[in-house]
């Protein structure tokens, strides 16, 4: 039997693996004219957030269901090689390494994890409207019976009612 699975719970594993990813993302545009890094290696080499995911199945631990960051790795494509002799971290030759950044597929792999982001949230808004609340169909009743009377008046009511049908 498969245990309590919450959509809310998988969306939010969502949000979090889709934050990381943009954050990535933001990291690759930011370093995209890097030529030397910190460490004193070469130029930044872009990087790709790889997910992993749980199958729904028989016997499947809910806390483990969604999607994670499995590991965030170097794009192995190889570097931009620009001739450019006056500049500081040019080789001998002339040419500077750049880095393998496409500002415009940083931009397309943006508005993916954007919108990747957007539909976790409208499962996590759709997931909060059907959860039952206590009294929730009874005050929805009283609503329809009180026409304009103010909540409050409505809350009384069903207050009181909720208090006739404990007794029972």
């Amino acid at each position: 039997m498969i245990k309590a699975i919450s959509a809310r719970d998988i969306a939010v594993s969502g949000l979090r693996a889709q934050r990381t990813r943009m954050n990535v993302i933001a990291n690759n545009l930011a370093n995209a004219e890097t030529t030397r890094t910190p460490d004193g290696g070469g130029a930044f080499r872009r990087q790709l957030t790889i997910f992993r995911g749980e199958q729904i199945r028989r016997g499947a631990n809910p806390q483990q269901l969604g999607v994670r960051v499995k590991n965030i790795v170097p794009d192995p494509t190889p570097l931009r090689m620009v001739f450019d002799p006056q500049h500081p971290d040019a080789d001998p030759d002339g040419y500077v390494q750049y880095p393998n950044v496409n500002v415009a597929v940083e931009m397309v792999d943006l508005i993916s994890a954007q919108r990747a982001y957007e539909a976790n949230i409208a499962v996590i808004v759709s997931s909060s409207r059907m959860r039952p609340t206590p009294l929730g169909g009874l005050t929805d009743m009283v609503r329809i019976r009180a026409g304009s009377r103010s909540d409050s008046a409505i809350q009384r009511e069903v207050t009181g009612w909720s208090a006739s049908i404990s007794a029972f």
